[in-house]
């Protein structure tokens, strides 16, 4: 039951994870093209406005275009990209200690039970300790009462053989 449990939630968490990692490089696209897109029209505009003849489009103002682009991108896809991987961490990390709770939870439910259970058999085996002890302590009360009135039985016929012991009445002696 509880390997079962674990394989499941490994199981889990590496789908969230793998999820997460798709996310995370989808993203990471998407913001690298979007920064690439809007560094390049802005390093284009602010060089139309400085070249004296205004005009759109010239190889170096290009060139410094793609390169702000490719560095922007890169910066805005990468900072996407962790930020995406922290969150699958920390989705997959809340998983595992929430089915920890839940394990936790279950074991202490069944510690519970075994610890009623067995406290209902600790005390069956005491009144059948108590029990069985009373019955041995009956049988030698009765073996013990049994000896003592044999003995005393025996001892008052032994007595009543003696010499100079007899049950009856003493009588007066012949003169």
């Amino acid at each position: 039951m509880l390997e079962r449990r674990l394989v499941s939630l490994l199981g889990t968490t590496a789908k969230h994870l793998l999820g997460g990692m798709l996310h995370a490089i989808r993203a990471m696209l998407i913001a690298f093209l979007i920064a690439g897109i809007l560094a390049a029209v802005a390093t284009e505009v602010i060089a139309a406005y400085l070249i004296p003849t205004h005009q759109l489009l010239t190889g170096p103002a290009d060139l410094a275009a793609a390169a702000i682009a490719v560095v922007f991108g890169y910066a805005a896809g990468i900072t996407v990209a962790i930020e995406e991987i922290i969150r699958a961490f920390i989705k997959a990390i809340e998983l595992i200690v929430e089915e920890a709770e839940k394990v936790e939870k279950k074991a202490a439910e069944e510690l519970g039970a075994l610890g009623r259970e067995a406290a209902g058999e600790a005390l069956k085996f005491g009144r059948g300790a108590l029990n069985d002890a009373g019955a041995v302590g009956h049988a030698v009360g009765g073996a013990v009462g049994g000896v003592v009135g044999g003995v005393e039985h025996d001892v008052a016929r032994v007595g009543s053989h003696l010499p100079g012991h007899h049950n009856d009445a003493p009588t007066a002696p012949n003169n």
